[in-house]
């Protein structure tokens, strides 16, 4: 078979189109590859602030804890207690409200940890009354009154990501 100046020719013009198709592949790949790793690291950042709300939100718990913990703070318990229907803020759960029918949701707790872009929403919520023989034996249960108590908070940072966090503790108070 000649090889003819012709062919030789249209064979250039091929290996030229092979060319462009490949570098044409090679560009999509490697944009394919920048938005993966943009989107992975949208995903890391998101993480991380999602981890920040919850490690704030159990912080103010225990804080909060720490504060009831004084016999002098107290009070705001009490006005858990206090609370009417009227004046309580309104339970949205159907089934909390027929469980617990004493529940009153205290929202003015002032919040006890701060950090730059945080918002936190603190609800103290008096569950009702407690029978204190359910702690076991040994206790003068006559003496006392217990009460269930849930702290409810909710850490936002930066009007993005949020940790919405529950403990429930029980006081035991003298008659």
């Amino acid at each position: 078979m000649k090889i003819t100046q012709q062919s030789l020719e249209q064979q250039q013009g091929a290996t030229l189109l092979v060319a462009l198709i490949f570098l044409v592949v090679l560009t999509v790949a490697g944009i394919t590859a920048a938005r993966f790793a943009t989107n992975e690291e949208r995903m890391a950042s998101s993480s991380q602030f999602r981890n920040t709300a919850f490690q704030l939100a159990q912080t103010e718990i225990r804080s909060q804890m720490a504060y009831f913990g004084d016999q002098a703070n107290r009070g705001l318990l009490q006005t858990a207690i206090d609370l009417t229907k009227a004046n309580a803020a309104a339970e949205p759960n159907a089934t909390l409200r027929q469980r617990f029918p004493d529940l009153r949701v205290f929202t003015g707790l002032t919040a006890l940890t701060t950090a730059p872009g945080l918002t936190q929403a603190n609800q103290l919520r008096s569950m009702g009354k407690l029978d204190c023989a359910t702690f076991g034996e040994g206790y003068s249960f006559d003496a006392y009154t217990c009460r269930q108590y849930e702290m409810k908070t909710r850490s936002t940072i930066a009007d993005s990501a949020y940790s919405d966090q529950t403990q429930g503790f029980v006081f035991f108070n003298l008659k």
